[in-house]
């Protein structure tokens, strides 16, 4: 499993040990794609069998489950992906980033928007959910005029 590292002004280590809110302009490197929020919870797979941790944290960074970001959510991913958001979800085992609360996900001049973006980083698929209030929006760039030489 690849590293994920979180920074943030505080951190909070739940009595069960299966979350770590991070507060504070948090910023969290993934090979995948970087994130900032100002609020990071980190869940921790539950695991009754293993044994408790030894380190002072107590956090087994090989159980992540998933990573959820709140709050002026913004990411940077490959090939020039961005995307904003109020919440992401992203969910390790099957690498899905669920984006919620006005997401725009955006690559290079063509964007998305819509109620809900899952976007599958692995597979580079995406799926986009609108409803007759907000429907989904997508804006391609296509060469122009001025493009043409």
């Amino acid at each position: 499993m690849d590293d994920v590292k979180v920074t943030s002004e505080k951190m909070t280590y739940s009595a069960d040990g299966q979350t770590v809110v991070f507060l504070g302009n948090v910023v969290v490197k993934h090979p995948q794609a970087d994130m900032w929020a100002n609020k990071v919870t980190v869940h921790l797979r539950s695991d009754s069998s293993a044994p408790k941790s030894d380190s002072a944290t107590g956090v087994d960074a090989g159980k992540l489950e998933k990573i959820v970001a709140q709050g002026n959510v913004r990411i940077k991913m490959e090939k020039n992906r961005t995307g904003t958001c109020e919440t992401a979800t992203y969910t390790l085992d099957n690498e899905l980033l669920t984006m919620t609360g006005s997401p725009k996900l955006s690559e290079g001049k063509n964007t998305i928007t819509g109620n809900v973006i899952k976007f599958w980083v692995k597979e580079n698929r995406s799926e986009v959910l609108g409803s007759s209030s907000n429907p989904v929006e997508a804006i391609f760039s296509a060469p122009g005029k001025a493009d043409k030489k």
